[in-house]
């Protein structure tokens, strides 16, 4: 892989990870995840650390994949018990949920593509 390709690969993570922290940020003021602040605090600290690791190491092979299918399933459960849920905010637990699979396609991708250049 050229490594034009792999900063684009770089560049789409970045933006992942953005598109994830915002939601998050904003989750955690809203009065409809109030009940569980602290599950999203916890998910928000996980994902800037992954974010700043990122930033230094360009590369996401530090996170096992234990720790990142943990991790998307506990946002799929925040999604589920908020489908049918119609207050202001409801759909960012949807966002979180498709930005974090993104994340997930990606890390593999780079591992892959960091794989074959070696």
């Amino acid at each position: 892989m050229s490594k034009k390709e792999m900063y684009a690969v770089e560049c789409e993570i970045e933006v992942a990870f953005a598109r994830l922290i915002g939601p998050l940020a904003i989750m955690n003021e809203l009065e409809t995840y109030k009940n569980i602040h602290e599950e999203l605090l916890d998910l928000f600290h996980v994902i800037v650390k992954w974010g700043t690791r990122f930033q230094i190491e360009k590369n996401l092979d530090f996170i096992t994949p234990n720790e990142i299918i943990e991790i998307y399933n506990r946002m799929d459960k925040i999604k589920e018990d908020y489908l049918y849920d119609n207050t202001p905010g409801n759909e960012l637990s949807d966002e979180i949920v498709i930005w974090m699979y993104e994340i997930m396609k990606l890390r593999k991708k780079l591992i892959e593509m960091k794989g074959k250049s070696l």
